[in-house]
Parts: structure tokens; sequence; C-alpha cells
């Protein structure tokens, strides 16, 4: 088996659309998480999502390097 390949990030990519593509994939997580009651995480990713949207609404760009 042969491993996964993954797409190579594209450097030019706005921070503010990576942002809000997280942001709709952690909206994903918490559905599901509601739909089965793990109720320990939803509010982890509830914030985790608001954090998101709003770096992709205001711009605030947090990164560690």
């Amino acid at each position: 088996m042969q491993p996964k390949q993954h797409n190579v990030k594209n450097k030019h990519e706005d921070p503010k659309d990576t942002a809000g593509k997280m942001a709709d994939a952690v909206s994903y997580l918490c559905r599901v998480a509601a739909e089965e009651g793990f109720c320990e995480v939803l509010v982890d990713l509830l914030s985790a999502r608001e954090k998101l949207e709003t770096i992709a609404t205001a711009g605030q760009v947090y990164r560690s390097n």
C-alpha cells in the first residue's frame, strides 16, 4: 500500500480563506458531535470554530513560528 500523497499547500493562498475553510470543516464536526452526543468535545469545537471565523472575517492571523 502506497502512502497517501498530500496536496502541496499553495503558499500564496490567503490565510483568511484557509481559516474560513477550516471553520466550515469544524462546523461539520460540531454537527456530528451534537448528533452523536459528544458534548464533552462540542464546547471545544465551538470555541475553535469561533476563533477561525474571527480570523476569516477580521483578518487576524495567529501563527506561531
